[in-house]
């Protein structure tokens, strides 16, 4: 009896939760898949972390869509959908990847100096450091020295002030166009607090996340 409870319960928060649940368990499989094939041939981490990189790049666009089209509030697999989105959203559909890849991801939010975020980064662990990917200006923070590829992550960001400089230079040429004054330091990075979120979370937060989403909905 209680086992029956227990099984109608879950059918009804199931039911409760859709379609955010088939979002879910579709979006599950279908990165899976894409993510499989992206890296199938791939060793290296880091090479496997670029690789899903190049495809965000292509297939989550943000800037371009800037300032005609609108964005939505969403999960991982509609803003893979629909193709395009903020900086947070870009960020979560590639940290969404290396996660189901078996990668520990994150976002990055910056911050200025009064506590305000004005931008948002994915973190990806490779070779022990968390290695900083911007989805919106398609920089991947490393550098290659005697043939071997170094990740970049924000605490010794400061070592490599070359690689920050062309990463300036690609936020300006990127924000010209639109005629948009490119402002980003890095003192933004070593300030930014990491932001989790499913399915790269914790379970207690998980948990108190469905349990929110129920109180709203009630």
């Amino acid at each position: 009896m209680i086992i029956l409870v227990c099984l109608l319960l879950c059918i009804v928060l199931v039911l409760w939760l859709a379609p955010e649940v088939y979002d879910y368990i579709y979006g599950y499989f279908l990165f899976r898949r894409i993510g499989s094939n992206l890296t199938v041939n791939i060793n290296s981490d880091f090479d496997k972390a670029t690789m899903v990189a190049f495809w965000v790049f292509e297939n989550i666009k943000q800037l371009e869509r800037y300032p005609y089209l609108p964005v939505i509030d969403d999960n991982f697999l509609n803003i893979y959908k629909r193709g395009f989105g903020f900086c947070d959203q870009g960020a979560h559909v590639y940290a969404t990847m290396m996660h189901w890849l078996g990668f520990e991801a994150k976002l990055l939010m910056l911050r200025k100096e009064d506590g305000v975020s004005p931008h948002t980064v994915a973190v990806v662990k490779v070779k022990e450091k968390y290695m900083i990917v911007d989805t919106t200006y398609n920089f991947i923070f490393a550098e290659t020295k005697d043939g071997k590829k170094i990740p970049i992550g924000v605490d010794d960001l400061g070592d490599y002030p070359e690689v920050f400089d062309k990463y300036l230079k690609v936020v300006k040429d990127r924000l010209a166009p639109l005629g948009e004054k490119a402002e980003i330091k890095l003192s933004w990075f070593t300030n930014g607090t990491y932001f989790e979120t499913f399915p790269y979370c914790d379970k207690k937060y998980l948990f108190e996340k469905i349990i929110n989403k129920i109180r709203r909905r009630g």
